[in-house]
């Protein structure tokens, strides 16, 4: 079935060529039209009625032209009657986070407020239950919804909606992925592919350095090429027009990571760790990918990131074990003459955490059965059999 939201653009917004309709406004290079539609486009909306004066409908037609946006599109005149039949309304002169974007649709609300104002509808549903669309935010990223118009404010709000990351390393780190983005998010040429592959050319030097010995150098390489790793995401983000494609990142990050774990363990075999480093170098990389598919597999079956289920696994996702930890005790105890002891404690991170994410895993998991009457089924199907 398909579905429709109406996006209304009434606003002008003030720049240095004179007023421009706010539907045209860009951020980070993305017209504010063109985000409404990849943002709702990712939710299941797939027919989307805009509704603007007549002179700025001219402009977006002309804009989104003959491209194929795998949706309908139609253009209604403010001063006209816009469609009946959508499933949300959308004020598009205000940008709002996903996060609370995606609560609201798929939550029993009637209206989505920023200070009392309107800017999400549900038609169909009337005066039913209203919300501030700060409750629906995490904490760290209210104010959920800015002005399109008010480039500072906006530009603001889009770089803090996409940080992602809450391990300590993350936010460490935020300071100057965000003073990147802002700094490259307006150049076209820079794209979060071309950031993702240079991020994975560091890693080959790199993984020269770690082979060669110099493992001071070769942390310090490699947790630049992991903070430039947070900016391809943050990128595409603050752009707003996610991909499909654009997941395939993940894999390439596994891949320099496992390369950089076995190029330092390899490098300290060479030098005069011998066996006992290479023993933990495969301990650990057989560890760390243990805790990869442990966390993988509870996103696929549970239907959301273990880091994001529970209070205490929220918690523990500040402090749990990844690659920033690890190349920190890199950097540390390479820094103090001792390189061997990063790997052992990158080995007991890792070790504790794999404990931990099967344990919770496991208990999220045998709760979701009892409650889905799986595991009543499973019983009675014992049962049967005992009876035979």
């Amino acid at each position: 079935m398909e579905r429709k939201a109406i996006v209304l653009f009434r606003g002008f917004s003030e720049t240095r060529e004179g007023p421009k309709p706010i539907a045209l406004v860009e951020h980070f290079g993305t017209p504010v039209v063109v985000r409404w539609i990849s943002a709702l486009k990712s939710l299941g909306f797939s027919s989307f009625a805009i509704v603007a004066q007549r002179e700025v409908l001219e402009a977006v037609r002309a804009l989104l032209g003959g491209a194929d946006l795998g949706a309908r599109v139609e253009y209604f005149p403010l001063e006209g009657s816009p469609p009946s039949d959508a499933e949300l309304l959308v004020e598009g002169d205000f940008l709002v986070e996903h996060g609370a974007l995606k609560r609201f649709v798929e939550g029993d609300y009637a209206l989505g407020l920023h200070a009392g104002e309107r800017v999400l509808e549900k038609p169909a549903r009337g005066a039913g239950r209203w919300v501030e669309l700060d409750e629906l935010a995490e904490p760290r990223h209210r104010p959920a919804c800015v002005h399109a118009g008010d480039f500072k404010a906006a530009r603001s709000a889009l770089v803090r909606w996409a940080q992602k990351g809450v391990h300590f390393t993350s936010l460490l780190n935020a300071p100057l992925e965000n003073a990147l983005v802002k700094l490259l998010g307006d150049r076209k040429a820079v794209t979060p592919n071309r950031v993702t592959l240079l991020v994975n050319s560091l890693s080959v030097p790199a993984a020269l350095l770690f082979l060669g010995g110099r493992f001071l150098p070769a942390a310090l390489l490699s947790y630049l090429a992991g903070i430039l790793d947070g900016v391809d995401g943050k990128l595409a983000r603050v752009r707003g027009v996610l991909t499909r494609f654009g997941h395939l990142e993940h894999s390439l990050d596994a891949l320099y990571e496992q390369a950089l774990y076995a190029s330092f363990a390899l490098g300290l075999a060479l030098h005069g760790y011998g066996l006992l480093a290479a023993s933990l170098g495969m301990a650990f990389l057989v560890v760390d990918c243990f805790v990869r598919h442990v966390y993988n597999q509870f996103a696929l079956t549970a239907g959301r990131p273990l880091k994001h289920y529970a209070p205490f696994d929220r918690a523990f996702a500040l402090v749990d074990g990844r690659r920033n930890v690890y190349l920190i005790y890199a950097i540390a105890f390479s820094a103090a003459g001792h390189p061997l002891l990063a790997l052992l404690a990158a080995l007991a991170h890792a070790s504790l955490t794999a404990a931990v994410y099967f344990l919770r895993a496991a208990q999220h998991l045998r709760e979701l059965d009892e409650k889905e009457g799986t595991a009543q089924l499973l019983r009675l199907s014992a049962s049967s059999r005992r009876r035979r």
